[in-house]
């Protein structure tokens, strides 16, 4: 933060772990010296703390919000809340460890799928505050001119690639209805693995659903040493062109750099 120093930087931060060290230590630490006259005060918060929980995780998991309904999903975020309290005094940052959370009580262990449901949630939130590509006219003309196997790619921070056993999409759209219709969830349970591409685009996030070709070209892309390799692992009915159109408009691509390929060294 401009205008504030360093020192007062660490005390703010010392500040809120004695909060939060009050607030869940278990049976209750006492206030210290740091936080005066602050007693009542967290009281009040201890006593409020599912309410926080359900507020926080309402926002960043909407899909799971659908799935539980209102007072279960009340009742797991405040249990998440008392077995995951957060590690700092931001509550916006409560609910990263949610679905792996989810994944582990064997209370949800009839609804398999929930947890791979509050990682698609998740990163959709958290894609808001990823910052935007930082593709350029430089990098355009790069992509257009050079050989691909001297290029690579990077993807931009505002994606998102998530595998899943279970179709996730399909679900989160079900569950965005009012009323969600019971019979299409289950059939579309028997769909199977699913594999989403998300990405912000302005101040809007987006998912869709990935085929083969198009979850075996973003692996790629991640994964080889050049354009050119990612490339080479795909079929021919593969439309890279198109991608890489798309992938232009909607700010997937970050930015394309030049490689020194092994012909290129002396």
């Amino acid at each position: 933060m401009r205008g504030v120093s360093a020192a007062a930087r660490q005390r703010e931060a010392r500040r809120q772990q004695q909060l939060l060290g009050a607030l869940f230590t278990p049976g209750g630490a006492p206030v210290t010296q740091g936080l005066p006259g602050w007693s009542r005060g967290i009281a009040a918060y201890r006593a409020n703390a599912a309410a926080h929980a359900a507020c926080a995780l309402r926002a960043q998991y909407p899909t799971v919000l659908a799935m539980l309904g209102g007072d279960a999903f009340d009742a797991v975020a405040g249990a998440h809340w008392r077995a995951c309290p957060p590690s700092c005094g931001d509550l916006a940052r409560f609910g990263e460890e949610f679905p792996a959370w989810l994944r582990q009580r064997d209370d949800l262990a009839a609804w398999p799928w929930l947890s791979d449901c509050a990682r698609l949630d998740q990163a959709l939130w958290q894609l808001r505050f990823a910052p935007p590509a930082n593709l350029s006219d430089a990098d355009l003309r790069r992509l257009a001119a050079a050989d691909p196997d001297t290029l690579r790619l990077r993807l931009a921070p505002a994606t998102h690639l998530l595998e899943s056993d279970w179709p996730v999409l399909r679900l989160r759209e079900l569950h965005a209805a009012p009323e969600p219709d019971l019979d299409a969830i289950a059939q579309a349970l028997r769909i199977g693995a699913q594999a989403a591409w998300c990405w912000r685009q302005g101040f809007d996030t987006h998912c869709i659903a990935l085929d083969a070709g198009g979850l075996r070209w973003i692996r790629a892309l991640r994964a080889a040493s050049t354009l050119g390799a990612a490339l080479a692992g795909m079929s021919d009915d593969f439309d890279a062109g198109a991608w890489l159109h798309d992938g232009v408009r909607a700010g997937w691509i970050d930015g394309v750099d030049a490689v020194t390929t092994e012909k290129d060294t002396p």
